[in-house]
């Protein structure tokens, strides 16, 4: 039974191989105790054939390959991986991005002495063409993660919360947060790792950066995929907005209105409603 296991959802990602694997190939803590699941969400270019040459270059516990019919959403290819998953602890890799060779190391060893987390997540790099910027990211906060998403997709938590249920949602865009707002309903902890463990490289081609064209519906899918974890005004703005009701606005990108923020829209609207019954 192998300690880690580390699911690679793709799809036409294999110019991007060589970073990625060359990260896991030289991670401090080694892979003889790592399980590799590479999902295919049907590439068009040379992802399977490249990835069976680095199975052979990567000495690892398991190294599995899967080819899917195309999904077109990282969310269902994440669950096909983790449902093969045997390790005690899990984690999402984007084939774009790359490991520190401290990542697993560094993670595993917060998470195993601190028996309270569920999870624990690093800051990280992001890498654009104008250059290379530090993250950082807020210690774990419940009602922080209401209003936006403060874990990244590559963090490392126990087993226990996908034994739990929890699975990565295919009617947002946003299923990272999603699935994050599903542990932490079940009472999940996440513990915060102040240092950059990854690159995460951004470009044209992320699924994130499509994503922000969905910003409004994916966020009220969250709301309404989660409706115990967010406040009854809160859900209404959620309902609203899926109805295409005029005062359901989007608010700003990534981020889920507070219940102040739908107070203060309705008095707006309010306002603006008896000021034209006054004309």
């Amino acid at each position: 039974m192998p300690t880690i296991s580390i699911v690679i959802p793709n799809h036409n990602y294999s110019r991007f191989f060589s970073r990625c694997f060359n990260s896991l190939a030289t991670q401090h803590l080694g892979l003889e105790d790592v399980e590799i699941i590479f999902v295919d969400d049907a590439s068009t270019d040379d992802s399977l054939a490249r990835i069976e040459e680095w199975a052979e270059r990567i000495e690892c516990e398991n190294f599995i390959i899967e080819a899917l019919d195309r999904q077109g959403h990282p969310g269902p290819v994440r669950n096909h991986g983790l449902s093969l998953a045997r390790g005690e602890y899990l984690f999402c890799l984007d084939p774009d991005d790359a490991l520190r060779p401290e990542f697993t190391a560094v993670c595993l060893e917060v998470l195993k002495e601190d028996p309270r987390a569920a999870g624990v997540y690093p800051d990280y790099f992001r890498c654009t063409p104008e250059g290379r910027f530090l993250v950082e990211l807020p210690d774990f906060d419940q009602a922080l993660l209401r209003m936006q998403n403060i874990l990244p997709t590559t963090a490392l938590y126990r087993r226990e919360l996908w034994d739990a249920g929890v699975r990565y949602a295919d009617n947002t865009d946003y299923e990272d947060w999603d699935f994050w707002i599903q542990c932490v309903s079940l009472g999940a902890h996440f513990e915060h790792i102040c240092d950059p463990l990854y690159d995460y490289h951004f470009h044209d081609d992320n699924f994130s950066r499509k994503a922000e064209a969905n910003d409004g519906p994916s966020k009220a899918a969250i709301v309404r995929n989660n409706p115990d974890f967010f406040h009854p005004l809160v859900r209404q703005w959620a309902e609203d907005f899926r109805r295409r009701r005029l005062h359901a606005q989007a608010f700003p990108r990534g981020h889920i209105p507070s219940p102040d923020d739908v107070r203060a829209l309705l008095k707006t609207v309010e306002s603006t409603v008896l000021g034209a019954g006054d004309k």
